[in-house]
């Protein structure tokens, strides 16, 4: 298995200036992650150019490829967000990434109905085969994750590759994320690995009441609060045994627990690579 870590993981740290990417490179270096995704949670990468020369330049010395990129985005706006996409395409070529994740909508958009679904999902479609037609000149795959509160689950993500069609358009797979509108892990894996260019692999604490602060309620009315990979309630030696039926797929460490990092992510990586071993 191909396992590595997201800059994600990180997020903290970097919000509170302990670190920044060029030290996550740094870090990624010196542990057993085989790789770097890039999440871009603002637009610096767009707005800095010397920024972007440096970070391809350090994982490059430092033998860290930067295989998948990632944005927020809304393509419920039309244009504008589908611009700013594509230029955020040409950044992650400039970093060498050849996958490419981007949002569909804000991550806790849920619709009134079926038919406001309906009407949104036309304006994705759309948008996604513009975005991926631009990647695929690029090099590219062209993800979406299934994640947030409306573009998740099997059936909704295999919808829209299908929809989309485009050769490049793909799943970035996260293991766990099915949980938050009600579908067990097990599905969404079995669901999607065979449209997935990608996968994270992350851990929740499940519980059907929340016993405090900091839990999030899924559709199905239980509460998931991140943990350490190993840590939780999700059968990750399960899911592995799946993921690892497509060897080639990169496979990636999203931490996102209320532990302290790097720590956590250290044991992170060790266990996922022992359940994997085990799966």
């Amino acid at each position: 298995m191909k396992l590595g870590v997201s800059s994600y993981s990180f997020s903290k740290l970097i919000a509170r200036g302990e670190l920044d990417l060029i030290g996550v490179v740094d870090w990624v270096a010196g542990s057993p992650a085989e790789h770097l995704e890039i999440a871009a949670l603002g637009d610096d990468l767009l707005e800095n150019d010397q920024l972007v020369k440096d970070l391809a330049t350090a994982a490059a010395d430092r033998g860290v490829p930067l295989i998948n990129y990632l944005i927020p985005a809304d393509l419920r706006e039309g244009g504008p967000a589908i611009d700013r996409v594509r230029r955020h395409l040409d950044v992650a070529q400039r970093l060498g990434a050849t996958i490419f994740r981007h949002d569909v909508v804000p991550w806790a958009w849920r619709e009134q109905d079926q038919g406001e679904f309906e009407g949104v999902f036309e304006t994705v479609v759309a948008g996604c085969r513009t975005i991926a037609d631009h990647a695929a000149g690029l090099g590219i795959v062209d993800t979406v994750e299934n994640h947030g509160m409306a573009f998740n689950g099997s059936e909704r993500l295999s919808r829209l590759v299908h929809a989309v069609d485009r050769p490049n358009f793909r799943i970035t797979l996260d293991l766990g994320n099915g949980l938050c509108v009600g579908e067990v892990p097990g599905k969404t894996v079995a669901g999607l690995l065979d449209v997935a260019a990608a996968a994270h692999v992350k851990d929740f604490h499940i519980r059907r009441s929340a016993p405090g602060e900091g839990w999030l309620k899924t559709l199905a009315g239980e509460h998931l609060l991140g943990t350490i990979p190993g840590h939780g309630d999700v059968d990750l030696r399960a899911l592995l045994a799946l993921v690892n039926t497509k060897p080639d797929l990169p496979v990636t460490l999203e931490f996102e627990g209320l532990e302290a990092a790097p720590r956590a992510i250290e044991l992170g990586l060790k266990n996922v690579l022992a359940l994997a071993k085990e799966a």
